[in-house]
């Protein structure tokens, strides 16, 4: 018995003893326990931090072959973008080439029909321009009044009711009164026949000129008549000369123009022009545009066919 106390007595003195404090009393460890709960923990920790790092890594291994998929895609579509944007200035130079050879003989066209081109115009309404032109508009213009028959057009009275500067009445004014000296030249507004050529009533000395489609014009208070009547007159051929004869209280042209023998705006058509011939279409609701331009269409086909 002494013999195992003795040498239980030397085991205890061979221990290093760790004693620890804490709210829960006092624990002792001897370097043996220690170490052996030091290197469980130190395993667990490097296990850990192993599996961590080994997940961190790799979806940061699956986040750059994201990247880089992402990367060849766009790289391919960035070729094909390149590819299309050459492809494309290819086309547009093409085009702008073929346009510029089209606005060219555009001009030519326009030139040689008598349309000035307008820098508000693009080329595409300048072909739908040039195309009307050829089969409907310049045969359009040559057959309903158009243009003024001055050549300087100053506008003292207007269409609509008013107070005559003579007799002081109210009454419709039918046309629209020129300014002019007493002599000036007066032009034919479109192709005709004379239908009235002489002396009526306030008008004075007056011309009715019957033109195609059921257009009138009529031109009083003329000094002089230049034409008979029964005769064929062109467009921009002079057929009298400004004066004062009739109702008058000074010189000028009373100009109007009838459709179908109603009274239309003399305005809309004075300020009608080729290359905006469209707007009349809006401002005189009176004549059946439509009708209208498809028998012009039909007669300046069967007049290019005898021409052949």
């Amino acid at each position: 018995m002494a013999c195992s106390r003795k040498a239980e007595s030397l085991k205890m003195r061979d221990k290093f003893t760790i004693t620890i404090h804490d709210v829960n009393g006092v624990k002792q460890y001897t370097l043996k326990q220690f170490v052996k709960k030091f290197f469980i923990y130190l395993t667990a920790f490097i296990f850990s931090f192993i599996l961590i790092s080994s997940l961190v890594i790799f979806y940061l291994y699956y986040q750059v072959s994201e990247l880089e998929r992402k990367k060849q895609n766009l790289l391919k579509k960035n070729r094909e973008l390149v590819m299309e944007n050459i492809e494309l200035k290819l086309n547009i130079d093409k085009k702008s080439a073929e346009l510029k050879e089209l606005s060219v003989k555009l001009e030519n066209i326009e030139e040689m029909i008598g349309l000035k081109p307008e820098d508000s115009l693009n080329i595409s309404d300048r072909i739908l321009q040039v195309s009307l032109t050829t089969s409907q508009i310049y045969f359009l213009f040559k057959n309903i009044p158009s243009g003024s028959p001055l050549s300087n057009t100053v506008i003292t009275s207007r269409f609509g009711y008013r107070k005559h500067p003579v007799n002081g009445h109210r009454d419709f004014h039918p046309g629209v009164d020129l300014r002019a000296r007493i002599g000036t030249p007066v032009y034919a507004t479109a192709n005709g026949i004379v239908e009235f050529a002489g002396r009526k009533g306030n008008y004075g000395k007056l011309i009715i000129i019957q033109h195609n489609y059921g257009f009138k014009t009529l031109y009083g208070h003329l000094s002089k008549i230049k034409v008979k009547t029964g005769q064929f007159i062109e467009k921009g051929q002079i057929i009298g000369y400004t004066g004062k004869t009739g109702l008058i209280n000074g010189p000028h042209l009373h100009y109007e123009i009838r459709y179908l023998q109603r009274p239309l705006n003399p305005v809309n058509f004075i300020r009608w022009k080729k290359l905006d011939y469209k707007k009349i279409f809006k401002k005189e609701r009176h004549v059946q545009w439509e009708s209208l331009i498809r028998a012009i269409t039909r007669d300046y086909q069967l007049a290019v066919l005898k021409q052949l």
